[in-house]
């Protein structure tokens, strides 16, 4: 896999409105997954035991070990000091009196994650690939306007624009802290390829469409990818994250 990012520059720190995205391979050598294995707490490695699949718990390894080696150059901290705490859907946050907000996502070997000081945020990232239940899911968790669109788009359209959708909308509802999930098909965003990413509809009681800062993230051929914010105007920068 080749992450198309390029790397950070030698010096960077969040200021006023940025969020950083940074993406990550999980699939790499035996000495890179011990070294990233050891910076994990006991309960994350409890976590990694209980794969079934060894490339599972190998990409499960590198993306806490990794997500920890992200935190900790903000935090100014050794990374395995830091602690997790988690909400009742298991999204985790930083344990203490920190400001910083994180939130991460991984598919198919490609970690990404969002770090930013202004609000809380959701990622999320997905490998492009066929999907028989497609249209079942579009019909549940999509608009009616976004399924139709949907259907009436070329065959050869429909897989790009269906991970469009399910990736933003999954964005937004991490960002919002899963409130989303009762009434995830009255929300509405763009999803054509070419089309700038935005929401166009929110359901009541959330903040309003025109509010949110929606982004849409490409850190390698084949995925799709979103960044979702509550706050508009946030400057984005993405980097592809090397630890050495």
């Amino acid at each position: 896999m080749r992450i198309t990012w390029p790397p950070a520059e030698s010096s960077w720190e969040l200021k006023g409105r940025d969020v950083h995205v940074w993406a990550a391979a999980l699939d790499v050598a035996d000495d890179d997954v011990a070294r990233l294995a050891d910076l994990l707490s006991p309960d994350e490695c409890d976590r990694a035991r209980r794969f079934v699949f060894e490339r599972d718990r190998r990409r499960f390894l590198c993306a806490r070990g990794t997500l920890r080696l992200i935190l900790a150059s903000y935090l100014q901290m050794r990374p395995r000091e830091i602690t997790f705490i988690y909400s009742s859907r298991g999204k985790p946050s930083l344990a203490g009196a920190h400001d910083l907000r994180f939130n991460v996502a991984h598919s198919d070997g490609l970690l990404v994650a969002g770090v930013t000081r202004v609000c809380e945020i959701g990622v999320d990232v997905e490998l492009i690939r066929p999907m028989e239940d497609a249209e079942a899911i579009a019909n549940r968790f999509f608009s009616e306007h976004e399924a139709s669109g949907l259907r009436a788009l070329r065959a050869s359209e429909q897989n790009g624009a269906f991970f469009n959708l399910w990736t933003r909308k999954e964005a937004l509802l991490k960002a919002t802290g899963e409130g989303l999930s009762e009434s995830l098909n009255q929300v509405e965003v763009s999803f054509l390829a070419g089309n700038p990413a935005r929401v166009i509809g929110m359901p009541r009681n959330h903040v309003p469409a025109d509010r949110w800062t929606l982004i849409e993230l490409n850190p390698a051929a084949g995925f799709a990818g979103a960044l979702a914010a509550p706050a508009p105007e946030l400057r984005p920068a993405c980097h592809r994250w090397s630890s050495r």
